[in-house]
C-alpha cells in the first residue's frame, strides 16, 4: 500500500513538473554590439533555459552587428539547442543588422515588430593597406573575395536550413541589402510580424514547425515568461567594449602613470593611471586592438615632450599631432561601419593632451631645472660685491652673507663679482 502511494506521488510530481515546464518560455536579450561577452551571455542563457525546462526561447534582437566569431558562437548554440529558438526584432524601431541578420536566419521562427529592419550583412574587411597592394600598385581583392564568398556561403547555408529566401540572404551579404519588416515578410525572410511580446505569443500559438526532424507545436495559451538577464559583472565587462571609453582609459593611464613617475608620492594620479591601465587591458581582450595605432599614440606623447626639451620650431609638436590623430583613427579594428573612435572624440582628447603637456608637463620640467636655493651650491652664479680692496683673497658680500673669496687678480671695494665655484667655505670669483 505504501509503495503504491509513493509511486502515485512520484507520478503526480513528474506530471505537474512537466505541465509547469510547458507553461514557461525563456526570454534572452541581444541589445547592442555582438561581442565575446554578449556571445557568452546568450550561450549560457540558452543552456540554462534548456536545463530549467522552458518550452522554447525568444531572443529579442536590436543590434547594429558585431564580430563574426561571436555571431557564429551564438548560432552554434542555437543550432544545438534542445528547444526551439524564436528571434524577434523588437522594440519598434530596432534593427537586426549585419550579425543580427545572420542570427535571425538561423532561428526556428523569425519575427519582427513594425518599424524594424533586417539586413546589411556584408562583411567589413579589416586589412592593413600594405597587405592589399600588389607589386603593380593595384588593389589585391583576393582576401576580400575569400572572406565575402565564405560569408555568402554561410548565409546561404543558414537560409537553406531554416527554409528561408536564399536569394535574399545572398543579396544581403553581397550587396548589403536591407529590408523593412513588411519587405522581409513578403520576401520569405521572416514568418511573423508582431506588435509586442503578447502579440507574438498569440501568433505563435498552435503554430507547427519541423524542429530537428521532429514536429513541434507551440502552445502559448496562459504561458509564463522567464527573463534571463546579464549579471552585473557581465554588464560591467560589456560596458568596456566601447572604443571611446577604452581610448579615454588609455590616455588617463599614460598621463597618470607618467605623473607618478615624475613626482613619486602623489599617489592619486598613479592610482587612477594604474586602474585605467588594468581596465584598458581588460577591454582589449574584448575588442581587437591595432598595436600600430597604440605605438603611434605613445610616439605622439614622446614627440610632445621632446618639443618642450629641444628647439624644433614646432616640428616635434606637429609630428605628435599627426601621430596621435592617425594612431587614434586606426586604434580599434571595429567590424561595424563607423564603429571606431569618432573624430570629435579624437580632437577633444588631443586638445586635453596638448593642454596637459604644454602646461602641466612644462611646469614640471621647469621646476626640475630650477637651481636649488639652499646650501653652498646655490651660490654658484650669484652676484655680489667686494667689501674692501684686496688682491688674491678677501671678503665679499653675496646672497645676504659675508664670504671669504678668492680671485686671480686685484679687486676694489664695491666692485661687482660673480661666484664661479664653491670650495669648502671659500668662494672662487671673477669680476662681473
Amino acid at each position: 500500500m505504501v509503495k503504491k502511494f509513493l509511486f502515485a506521488v512520484l507520478v503526480s510530481v513528474s506530471f505537474y513538473s512537466n505541465i509547469s515546464a510547458a507553461e514557461q518560455y525563456a526570454v534572452i536579450h541581444l541589445d547592442g554590439v555582438v561581442n565575446p561577452v554578449v556571445s557568452e551571455y546568450i550561450t549560457n542563457s540558452i543552456n540554462l533555459a534548456e536545463e530549467e525546462g522552458n518550452s522554447f526561447i525568444v531572443l529579442l534582437i536590436d543590434t547594429p552587428g558585431g564580430w563574426m566569431d561571436s555571431m557564429r558562437d551564438i548560432i552554434k548554440s542555437m543550432h544545438t539547442s534542445k528547444i526551439p529558438v524564436v528571434t524577434f526584432t523588437f522594440p519598434k524601431g530596432a534593427r537586426a543588422a549585419s550579425a543580427g541578420g545572420f542570427i535571425m536566419l538561423a532561428s526556428n521562427i523569425a519575427a519582427m515588430a513594425p518599424g524594424t529592419e533586417i539586413g546589411a550583412m556584408h562583411p567589413v574587411v579589416m586589412l592593413p593597406d600594405f597587405l592589399k597592394q600588389q607589386n603593380d600598385g593595384e588593389t589585391d581583392n583576393v582576401m576580400d573575395k575569400k572572406i565575402l564568398n565564405d560569408t555568402v556561403a554561410y548565409a546561404r547555408s543558414l537560409a537553406q536550413k531554416s527554409g528561408r529566401n536564399v536569394k535574399w540572404a545572398e543579396d544581403a551579404v553581397k550587396n548589403a541589402v536591407s529590408s523593412s519588416y513588411l519587405e522581409a515578410r513578403k520576401a520569405g525572410v521572416i514568418e511573423i510580424i508582431a506588435d509586442d511580446i503578447d502579440d507574438l505569443m498569440r501568433k505563435l500559438d498552435k503554430r507547427k514547425i519541423d524542429f530537428n526532424g521532429n514536429p513541434f507545436t507551440f502552445s502559448t495559451t496562459g504561458i509564463n515568461k522567464k527573463e534571463y538577464l546579464m549579471t552585473w559583472k557581465e554588464k560591467a565587462v560589456n560596458r568596456l567594449a566601447d572604443p571611446q571609453l577604452l581610448f579615454m582609459l588609455f590616455i588617463i593611464a599614460v598621463v597618470g602613470i607618467w605623473m607618478e613617475i615624475k613626482n613619486p608620492g602623489i599617489i592619486v594620479p598613479g592610482a587612477l593611471g594604474g586602474i585605467s591601465l588594468i581596465l584598458f587591458l581588460l577591454g582589449i581582450k574584448i575588442i581587437p586592438i591595432n598595436f600600430v595605432g597604440l605605438m603611434l599614440i605613445i610616439l605622439a606623447f614622446v614627440l610632445f615632450i621632446l618639443e618642450l626639451k629641444f628647439t624644433s620650431f614646432g616640428m616635434f609638436a606637429l609630428g605628435g599631432v599627426v601621430s596621435f590623430f592617425i594612431g587614434a583613427m586606426i586604434l580599434f579594428d571595429s567590424p561595424l561601419p563607423g564603429g571606431g573612435i569618432p573624430v570629435s572624440t579624437i580632437i577633444a582628447m588631443l586638445l586635453v593632451v596638448l593642454i596637459f603637456v604644454f602646461i602641466v608637463v612644462r611646469a614640471v620640467i621647469k621646476a626640475h631645472n630650477v637651481k636649488s636655493f639652499t646650501g653652498a651650491e646655490a651660490l654658484t652664479g650669484e652676484e655680489g660685491y667686494a667689501l674692501s680692496d684686496f688682491s688674491g683673497t678677501g671678503k665679499i658680500f653675496v646672497h645676504g652673507e659675508i664670504w671669504n673669496a678668492e680671485i686671480g687678480g686685484d679687486l676694489k671695494k664695491g666692485e661687482k663679482v660673480i661666484v664661479e665655484e664653491v670650495t669648502g667655505m671659500i668662494l672662487k670669483i671673477r669680476k662681473k
